[in-house]
């Protein structure tokens, strides 16, 4: 692996890894150690995944349950922007370049032109994402630090668009009021309705080209200025390996969700329900639970049980394991089978 001191101010790093935690973590090496006036190229692709931007709420943009069903991880990037799906039919691009030479249309019209070589007829369109017939083909965020910024971005070649959708329907969008960025929805399509001949390797090779195109440079696995990796230990400086750990984590995964409130409410025989949760980074800051003003007096034992449930899940994690854990004394306190529904009923909606 080259160091900051020897590596040529043109790079191109090739990810054979499809650890989505790897391969994140390898893009921040790149940013942090690359020398301040190079440019350096990273292409990457994803087993299953969705993955968040920084300043967004998992439970407002995924359907956790079906990924766990799917087997699609959950990642978050260090970059704004909105939701993505990975997997294998969709390839990743990164350019880290000078921060003084960041243009929000830079990278997207070099991929732009190198689909166009492969006679796509890909533009860039007003939100500076790759297109082709008004179908979004690629979505892109950006990183700016004092000396350096990246632009990165996905490529739909392949990809399993029904798991893509599914995966994107959170059923709580419209419960929850978050302070973080919601994703702006857009009609896709992939490179394989344009191109029978596309798949991820040709698509490397295309941009690489282009890169080398735009830059006036020329890279080569001989002169030493393309680097493939495989993700192994013996690969990867330790910033990746501590850097994969961090972003890998509840704390960051879930934990990094700006404040939101969770509304829901449901109608029972005995009387209807509403209940109101907060949260920040994560954590139960507080809950409401109750009936309207106007409603009856419910059941023996429930308004007892709205106070108990509001007590228990101060400061427990937005988890639903957790938040069935915390329950539990509530429903074990009473034989009310309306106690028992309301807690069942609560614990379901997270």
């Amino acid at each position: 692996m080259h160091t900051a001191a020897d590596r040529s101010p043109v790079h191109c790093y090739v990810s054979e890894s499809t650890d989505p935690y790897t391969n994140l973590a390898f893009e921040d090496w790149v940013l942090r150690s690359s020398d301040p006036q190079s440019y350096v190229l990273y292409l990457w692709r994803n087993r299953p995944t969705i993955v968040i931007g920084r300043n967004q709420n998992p439970w407002k943009e995924c359907n956790l349950d079906m990924m766990a069903t799917r087997d699609v991880w959950l990642a978050r990037r260090t970059s704004g922007g909105g939701t993505v799906y990975h997997d294998l039919g969709n390839s990743n691009y990164t350019v880290v370049m000078p921060r003084t030479a960041f243009t929000r249309n830079w990278c997207a019209e070099m991929v732009a032109q190198a689909l166009q070589q492969m006679d796509i007829p890909a533009y860039v369109n007003a939100r500076h994402d790759v297109a082709v017939d008004e179908l979004k083909i690629s979505g892109s965020a950006f990183r700016l630090t004092s000396k350096r910024a990246f632009h990165h971005g996905t490529m739909l070649i392949d990809a399993d668009l029904s798991r893509l959708h599914g995966c994107l329907l959170s059923r709580n969008k419209d419960a929850i009021e978050a302070k973080g960025v919601d994703s702006v929805r857009s009609r896709v399509a992939n490179l394989r309705e344009y191109s029978l001949a596309i798949d991820h390797s040709s698509f490397c090779d295309a941009v690489m080209r282009e890169f080398e195109k735009t830059l006036g440079c020329s890279l080569d696995e001989a002169s030493g200025n393309v680097t493939r990796w495989g993700g192994s230990s013996a690969d990867l400086d330790p910033h990746v390996h501590t850097e994969r750990k961090r972003i890998s984590h509840w704390d960051w995964l879930y934990g990094q969700t700006p404040e939101f409130v969770h509304r829901f409410h449901a109608h029972f025989a005995w009387a209807s329900v509403f209940a109101s949760v907060a949260a920040r980074r994560g954590l139960i800051t507080s809950a409401d639970i109750g009936t309207s003003s106007s409603a009856l007096e419910p059941p023996v034992g429930v308004r007892k049980a709205f106070a108990d449930i509001a007590r228990v899940l101060q400061d427990a994690r937005y988890d639903r394991a957790e938040i069935k854990t915390r329950l539990e004394p509530v429903r074990a306190d009473t034989d009310s089978p309306h106690v028992a529904e309301l807690v069942e009923w609560v614990a379901a909606q997270i």
